[in-house]
């Protein structure tokens, strides 16, 4: 066993433990407990393995213990495969014997209903007060490559990715891929209903493992607050290794779209995309994709700019190859004069000696030409990376002939084993695809040692050269900014719970208390006074009917502009007093503020995400809010550097510049309002969103035009 945790916690019993304790392990290898207890014991533990069981004496060459308080010295890890009845006697059993960790793979808990749910709560409790951590219940197991521990029932590739996955099928489908792609895993940890321990913790834990180079999770949902505690972990992190991340599920707003324009831009997966990009998390959508780019971040070394060369035995490979690199962020290098002068001396004039490179049926006869070309383009120093499409390796299977074959093959093998040391020589990433990819051919064996990420889908090796590029951008970007995030500590709020819409009134004056600026208005309930108050103000105002029972009121004719003279605003009261009547308001509330110069509008919002917590939103506002879909979020509280950054990838950042000749418009009040909001949000338990839109921008500055909060 080797101690590869910089920072070992009580998490490291998972995979480095010196003693497991399996309860429930069964010689029936077509049950499941006979499965795990196989995978257990042959995948070469070197600590003691107990089996617990209170009937049988022995299992096979192990014998068993009746109790888990029984094991002399006790046990690092239980293993638990029970029926559902006796779980929490087990887990009881284990609390009382020191276990310092519990994979609990009996199911019939949290999924299962009220019931389940209790006896769950139930389970967590008693653990979490003895200080021992639990992975599951509903969990597919536990492997660790250093550790020698597999739990999961089935025979695992080692390598340099950590898994974390909600889903024990997907598990089994990252195994799949992982033997079709000859990569393999530092350890593989399924989580099951995350009762205990979160991904988070999981996360942080492996970020300190040495033997692991990238991560891949596969997430169907958050625990409340534990997206935000992933972002805080990535944020803090001492080591820095790529994350990747699937999550399926895609999904519009839910009930509260209705209720404000924020409810409708900021959806779960916008949010989650948000808080991934600002934890610097990859995000895939695919499982297949998922998995190529872990491969390529786990092997390959930093891709220090975005200029690749793409090398192809055929013109519509390398169409479809240098298509998908431009598609996601990468270029295709200019190459220098003494590289096309070298390439014009190996390949034929047919083949153009132009980026993209194609051998024009070289490749075929004389594979060799292939590193060659390779180690000539690496060498240039506009090239950041190359890329190989084709059939390499299978070049010998386009004849039937044996001695031709192996002629061939043996060349195909040297050119793979040149490859292989130029890149390692050079350090700059190279990616093969091959539809050989995924054969068993010995041609393509040193490519596979030298962990060069090959694939035998086209488009894989361009979206892994990508994400190479975003993962060396992000690690660039941490630690240069001076302003930064705070952590955010989620707390319990009542989310799911009824809420309601404040009035326009009292959304102003929540606002207003916790030293958000609102434009200055107020509220009558007379025709009289509300001339009384257009006199105070001395210019044109608006006139707002103040109704819980309007969602918007513009689109219902409760809001009037511009009125400028007494006679207007006597006649504008009437209109809004027959709308009250109508909508059956007790009393009619007109709320009246001065009318805002022309400027571009914008919208400002903010909500209370269950797993990511408090969150801001800005975009283009006004009608363009649905038209456009312009919005960026952002985690609250921001900092005035982010609130910038998010105003200048706006729509509405654009025209704040200044555009087709208009002047520029100062958009420090703006961002100093949007780090404002994101603190209200941040601060106020009871408010689930806010809707602030439009925000109209101009000279003066930043100015809400209208104002909407829904509380619990």
């Amino acid at each position: 066993m080797i101690a590869v945790l910089k920072n070992p916690s009580t998490l490291s019993a998972f995979l480095y433990p010196k003693t497991i304790a399996v309860i429930g392990a069964s010689s029936a290898p077509r049950k499941a407990g006979g499965r795990r207890w196989l995978s257990i014991i042959g995948q070469g533990f070197t600590g003691t393995i107990v089996p617990v069981n209170s009937r049988a004496t022995e299992l096979g060459e192990f014998k068993t213990v009746k109790s888990v308080q029984d094991i002399k010295g006790g046990a690092d890890l239980a293993v638990v495969m029970v029926p559902t009845p006796a779980v929490l006697d087990v887990v009881r059993d284990c609390i009382e014997g020191g276990v310092r960790g519990i994979v609990m793979v009996s199911a019939g808990f949290g999924e299962t209903g009220e019931e389940g749910q209790r006896a769950e709560a139930e389970m967590v409790a008693m653990c979490r007060a003895a200080g021992t951590r639990l992975l599951g219940p509903n969990s597919a197991g536990v492997f660790s490559a250093a550790g020698n521990v597999n739990t999961v029932g089935w025979k695992i590739p080692s390598g340099r990715i950590a898994v974390v996955t909600q889903s024990g099928n997907m598990a089994g489908t990252f195994t799949h891929y992982a033997r079709a792609k000859s990569a393999g895993f530092s350890s593989l940890i399924a989580v099951g209903n995350s009762a205990d321990i979160k991904l988070s913790e999981l996360v942080e834990m492996l970020l300190e493992d040495q033997q692991t180079n990238a991560i891949l999770v596969y997430c169907e949902g958050f625990a409340p607050g534990d997206g935000r505690a992933l972002v805080n972990v990535m944020r803090s992190a001492n080591r820095c290794l790529p994350v990747i991340l699937l999550k399926p599920g895609v999904s519009e707003a839910g009930k509260q779209a209705a209720k404000s324009h924020t409810g409708s831009l900021a959806g779960e997966d916008a949010v989650v995309s948000a808080a991934l990009a600002e934890a610097g998390i990859l995000r895939a959508s695919e499982a297949e994709e998922a998995f190529d780019l872990a491969v390529a971040l786990s092997a390959c070394p930093p891709m220090r700019g975005n200029r690749i060369v793409v090398l192809s035995d055929g013109g519509g490979h390398a169409t479809i190859v240098s298509d998908c690199a431009g598609h996601n962020g990468l270029t295709l290098a200019e190459l220098s004069g003494d590289t096309k002068k070298q390439l014009s001396e190996i390949l034929p004039d047919r083949s153009g000696i132009e980026n993209p490179v194609d051998f024009a049926g070289l490749a075929e006869s004389n594979p060799d030409c292939t590193a060659k070309v390779l180690n000539i383009c690496l060498r240039d120093e506009n090239v950041d990376g190359v890329i190989f499409a084709g059939h390499f390796g299978g070049y010998h299977l386009m004849t039937d002939d044996p001695a031709t074959q192996e002629s061939i093959a043996k060349f195909e093998s040297d050119a793979a084993s040149e490859i292989a040391r130029s890149a390692a020589e050079l350090k700059k990433p190279v990616i093969l695809h091959s539809d050989h990819g995924e054969k068993p051919l010995h041609t393509l064996d040193p490519i596979r040692k030298a962990n060069i990420p090959l694939y035998s889908g086209l488009e894989a090796g361009a979206k892994a050269m990508a994400a190479l590029r975003r993962w060396n951008a992000i690690e660039q970007s941490r630690g240069k900014s001076s302003d930064k995030p705070a952590t955010y500590a989620v707390s319990e709020r009542a989310i799911g719970l009824s809420t309601h819409v404040l009035t326009e009134v009292d959304a102003r004056k929540r606002l207003s208390a916790f030293s958000v600026d609102v434009p200055e208005f107020q509220v009558v309930q007379s025709a009289s006074e509300a001339i009384a108050a257009f006199r105070s103000f001395g210019r044109p105002v608006a006139m707002k009917l103040m109704s819980t029972k309007l969602v918007h009121k513009s689109d219902s004719g409760g809001v009037l502009l511009n009125l400028g003279s007494e006679s207007q605003i006597e006649s504008s009261w009437a209109s809004l007093e027959k709308l009250s009547r109508t909508l059956g308001d007790g009393e009619t509330q007109i709320l009246i503020t001065p009318m805002i110069a022309s400027g571009i509008e914008c919208i400002i919002g903010a909500k209370y995400d269950a797993q990511f917590g408090p969150l801001v939103l800005f975009g283009a506002g006004g009608v363009l809010v649905e038209l456009t879909k312009d919005s960026a979020i952002s985690l609250a509280p921001i900092t005035t550097e982010r609130a910038h950054e998010a105003i200048e990838k706006s729509m509405a950042g654009k025209l704040l510049r200044g555009f087709r000749g208009s002047a520029p418009i100062p958009t420090e009040p703006l961002a100093k309002l949007l780090v404002a909001v994101s603190n209200f949000i941040a601060n106020q338990p009871d408010v689930i969103e806010v809707d602030l839109n439009p925000v109209i921008v101009n000279a003066a500055g930043a100015h809400i035009a209208d104002a909407r909060l829904v509380v619990t």
